[in-house]
């Protein structure tokens, strides 16, 4: 078999984190994982400036080639991963009897009502039905800026990279452990993002996907419970008594939150180790030792999947 390269990149709270995954023989080996801190917080709503101030568009872009160029890279491709706060992010009825052009039309009605965004903005919206009956479609939905998309399509081309993926943290870490764990697919599990100011979660059972919810942090001491009423308040369709096993990820966290967690919830609580089927050289496990490996816990997602 030939080999593969592929990056994963995080737009974190002022920096980048870069991760760099090779495959070859089926085997994975990560080969750079580093963070650079960024002239601005391109993890808010700066990103959605960047199309239309060229001083931040230049500052974003040499941002970028630093990191890009501080190394040797061999990838050709390139996946984004942005904060789950940070895009339109939410779940909307729509009318089964309507024809699908009328239902796209819904979707984006909505999300440019709850984004209050003008009509004349174009946006690029993708949607998934979570569930259905004959009268109504429960559709979770995630909206960007069209300019925003075109704006880091054409960066990514001038870096002469394809540019694969554009997710949030929470989607990417949902289908790493799906990739991960594919004996979960019919169980009961969830998914909770840990992040020092905002925590997301999102929920299965029985191969049916429950939807996706964000909350900010509003006390720390509290954050167990805050995190948990979080995933307590997804929909759950059919009777259950809670996930039977709940994978954490996020700079946040750490081992007594979730063992506070587990405590509440009563059931597994472990975080996801995107790399844990992955050669990591011992050069890079010392920087880990450093820095801490669930700071790159993300984009190494995002360059395994874009891999996979």
């Amino acid at each position: 078999m030939g080999t593969a390269h592929h990056i994963g990149l995080e737009i974190a709270e002022r920096s980048f984190r870069f991760v760099e995954i090779q495959q070859q023989d089926r085997q994975t080996t990560i080969l750079r994982a580093d963070t650079l801190e960024t002239a601005h917080d391109y993890a808010s709503p700066l990103l959605f400036d960047l199309p239309f101030d060229r001083d931040l568009a230049r500052s974003f872009i040499t941002d970028l080639a630093s990191v890009y160029h501080q190394h040797t890279v061999y990838a050709g491709s390139i996946s984004l991963v942005l904060p789950s706060m940070l895009p339109l992010v939410c779940t909307v009825p729509v009318d089964r009897k309507l024809s699908a052009e009328e239902r796209r039309e819904q979707v984006e009605w909505e999300c440019r009502t709850l984004g209050g965004l003008a009509e004349n903005v174009p946006l690029s919206i993708l949607s998934h039905t979570i569930t259905s009956n004959d009268e109504i479609a429960i559709t979770l939905a995630v909206a960007l800026p069209q300019s925003t998309v075109d704006f880091l399509t054409q960066t990514c081309e001038h870096l002469t990279l394809d540019l694969h993926a554009i997710d949030i943290d929470q989607f990417t870490m949902e289908k790493m452990i799906q990739l991960l764990y594919p004996h979960e697919a019919k169980n009961d599990f969830a998914v909770l993002g840990l992040h020092e100011k905002h925590c997301s979660a999102g929920r299965y059972s029985s191969a049916q996907y429950h939807g996706c919810r964000l909350g900010t942090v509003s006390y720390k001491q509290h954050y167990p419970a805050q995190a948990v009423r979080l995933l307590e308040s997804l929909p759950i369709r059919q009777s259950t008594n809670g996930p039977g096993h709940v994978y954490v990820f996020g700079n946040a966290a750490e081992t007594h939150l979730t063992d506070a967690i587990e405590d509440i919830l009563k059931c597994s609580v472990t975080r996801c180790v995107p790399l844990a089927d992955t050669h990591v050289p011992d050069a890079i496990r010392d920087g880990f030792q450093l820095k801490g490996e669930r700071l790159f816990d993300a984009a190494a997602a995002a360059g395994l999947l874009g891999l996979s």
